[in-house]
């Protein structure tokens, strides 16, 4: 296979319930459009089996997995999307963290766009992705960068990736939004520019991912996602994906229709008299309001005296001050 080359899809008949004709004129799509330019378009039953796509998840913390215990970051639940879609992948890079097998990435805690252009011509280089997976930014903001600086500093990152790896596919995020005001508030200028500066490009291999529905409770802590948010992030990758590749549009659960949702929360206690942060997980459910809204709550418990007596009394509640962390 060459590297930058769609592999050919397998077994996709069951998992699409496609017919021949279409099956074909896929098979026809992957030989004449999306490989490699100069190399040769092979009829549709030449598709050689077996080929697997390259994918470098690169970016920052978040790429790593900061915010659940295993590190999975999005890729584990990625891996299962692209998995149940028949795709045979590979996460590539240096780093190794997860739950899974396939572990592999170039998330590096604390990294800002500048820091990640400083190498990486040498993981390209040596890795050789057929696919990039871009969140970068938040560390950007969170230094007091502002939105103007940070997407010129994407934009040379986007140059760079371009000129190492030509016919790769680059998926780049408007990323997920902090919890703390000042800093959502420049991300979202930020995400804003991002579709310009990409189109400006003129380059089809290069599409932009909205992450920033990622916030609030999908959030670990202020500025990382807890295991939901990681979901909704692999989500809306395979969404992008799917749109680009023959892949369908559906593989796995889609967790903007869930109304159930384990969560597990940092937060900020004062435990004989000193300040303590801890994780609290439970479950979460997504209620209908008074207003008509919906809102996700948890179902908690406390002993209150009723007539001298104790008794356990159950209510829903909210997060609360999701800026205690």
């Amino acid at each position: 296979m060459v590297r930058g080359q769609l592999p050919a899809p397998q077994n996709r008949a069951v998992t699409w319930g496609l017919g021949n004709a279409r099956r074909a004129m896929i098979a026809a799509v992957l030989a004449t459009v999306l490989l490699d330019g100069g190399a040769a378009a092979a009829a549709p039953g030449d598709q050689a089996p077996g080929e697997t796509l390259r994918i470098m998840p690169l970016g920052d913390s978040i790429t790593r997995g900061t915010g659940t215990p295993g590190l999975g970051s999005y890729r584990d639940d990625l891996a299962m999307h692209l998995s149940g879609a028949g795709l045979r992948m590979d996460f590539v890079g240096s780093q190794r963290n997860g739950t899974t097998a396939d572990r592999d990435h170039e998330g590096h805690g604390g990294a800002s766009i500048e820091e990640l252009g400083e190498k990486v011509d040498g993981w390209l280089g040596e890795y050789e992705p057929d696919v990039i997976l871009l969140h970068a930014g938040t560390n950007n903001v969170t230094r007091g960068d502002d939105a103007a600086t940070i997407v010129a500093k994407l934009g040379v990152l986007l140059d760079q990736v371009r000129a190492a790896r030509p016919e790769a596919y680059v998926f780049v995020a408007q990323i997920i939004l902090s919890r703390v005001p000042e800093e959502a508030e420049t991300a979202q200028v930020y995400n804003a520019l991002i579709p310009a500066l990409v189109a400006k490009r003129q380059d089809s291999r290069m599409i932009v991912v909205d992450q920033s529905s990622v916030t609030g409770i999908d959030l670990h802590d202020l500025r990382h996602p807890d295991q939901f948010g990681y979901e909704k992030m692999a989500w809306n990758w395979y969404q992008a994906l799917s749109r680009t590749f023959p892949l369908p549009i559906e593989s796995g659960p889609n967790p903007y229709l869930m109304t159930e949702a384990r969560r597990c929360l940092a937060q900020r206690v004062i435990v004989d008299g000193e300040v303590k942060h801890r994780t609290e997980c439970r479950q979460w459910v997504l209620r209908d309001q008074p207003d008509g809204s919906r809102q996700w709550q948890t179902l908690r418990r406390r002993v209150v005296q009723v007539d001298g007596e104790p008794r356990v009394v159950e209510y829903w509640t909210g997060p609360g001050d999701l800026l205690n962390v």
